[in-house]
């Protein structure tokens, strides 16, 4: 069996005043477009379809448009960004049409099963867990690791089949998890250990936006199609192209996808970052963060985007930040956020990660006591 893993979409995600629709167009076709080349089997989303739990009516026409072109069966989980009942409406429908959602939690767990010359492909496929979520299935304690722990306990033995497992989840090694749990300074309640996931042939993940592969198992992020902050700026976005052949024979081949325009940082005093030297040298329309250097300066927004259309945000290196610890002063471009989502993007920046949704409503509950923009 071959099959193409992606996750973390994000459709109809906005990032500051800027819409994603365009480029997530782009990409998907070209996604579309390695199915047929490959000629796979199958597509793996591992969840975060969409960019919020009640996508916009241009998201929702984008996906329903990309999984009637792939002309192949499709397996999707929701992730946290997803509304999981949402994502589960017409699932029996779908399943007639070989696509198979699993949007909400079930124990045991939904799969599609897929034949090939070696035999059976089982595609197990877990939305992502809460500890609260999982509670309705009979789990009664608050930790994710033992919530992911409870919807796999009872699982069948493969016996000759080859097993696939989709999750959308935070996984890292035992080491890592461990150490977390020993240093509070760290966090990681969400952290959920990559031996958790033995026995699956593969393991095709969602959460994390960058492509890797945890361990030595085949349990490997997909990370997302397109870029979607500046610490993802040099992260070559992928698909992954993952064959089984007979048991235990596995190899994985990442597709690199070229986004329709590209995040870039610059960097240097105002003059010289709009001279045609400096312009020149890259696509000027790529989404930019510019980190100004000079001391002083005069309408840096109309002077930048006058070259760079796609400016997107200013940080400033200079004297004054420097003699503050070196913190940069970022100018949001050109409207007020408020105040969840600075705090959303500020932690994704420093963690490399995004807000889980219990955090997000822990941000919330905060800003509604403390008063909000």
């Amino acid at each position: 069996m071959k099959f193409l893993h992606i996750a973390d979409l994000h459709l109809g995600a906005q990032i500051h005043e800027f819409s994603m629709l365009e480029e997530q167009r782009y990409i998907l076709m070209e996604i579309e477009r390695m199915a047929k080349i490959y000629r796979v089997d199958a597509v793996l989303i591992a969840g975060d379809i969409y960019d919020r739990s009640i996508p916009s009516v241009e998201a929702v026409a984008l996906f329903d448009a990309f999984i009637s072109g792939l002309h192949c069966p499709v397996c999707i989980i929701s992730g946290n960004h997803d509304s999981a009942q949402r994502m589960q409406f017409g699932a029996r429908i779908m399943e007639k049409q070989k696509v198979y959602v699993q949007g909400t939690l079930k124990k045991p767990l939904y799969h599609a099963d897929f034949k090939d010359r070696y035999g059976t492909v089982e595609v197990w496929m877990l939305p992502f867990v809460r500890p609260e979520t999982a509670r309705a299935l009979g789990y009664s304690g608050t930790s994710y690791q033992d919530a992911v722990d409870f919807m796999l306990e009872d699982m069948p033995e493969p016996g000759e089949n080859r097993r696939v497992l989709m999750a959308h989840q935070y996984v890292v090694k035992d080491e890592t998890a461990d150490k977390a749990e020993n240093d509070l300074n760290i966090g990681g309640l969400d952290q959920i250990r990559v031996s958790s996931f033995e026995g699956f042939d593969y393991v095709a993940l969602g959460h994390i936006h960058g492509a890797s592969r945890i361990g030595k198992n085949m349990v490997c992020y997909s990370g997302s199609p397109l870029k979607y902050s500046f610490s993802e700026a040099q992260q070559t976005k992928c698909a992954l192209l993952v064959e089984l052949k007979k048991k235990g024979d596995v190899t994985v081949k990442e597709l690199p996808l070229e986004p329709y325009r590209d995040w870039r940082e610059i960097k240097g005093p105002l003059e010289k970052l709009i001279s045609l030297e400096v312009v020149s040298q890259n696509d000027p329309n790529d989404y930019i963060r510019a980190i100004l250097t000079d001391d002083e300066v005069y309408d840096a927004v109309g002077q930048l985007r006058s070259v760079y259309p796609n400016l997107m945000r200013i940080d400033f290196d200079n004297a004054r930040t420097r003699s503050e610890g070196g913190a940069q002063g970022a100018k949001e471009l050109p409207k007020l956020e408020s105040l969840d989502k600075l705090f959303a993007q500020f932690y994704e920046e420093q963690m490399g990660r995004e807000l889980s949704e219990e955090d997000n409503e822990i941000v919330a509950k905060i800003l509604k006591e403390g008063g909000s923009l």
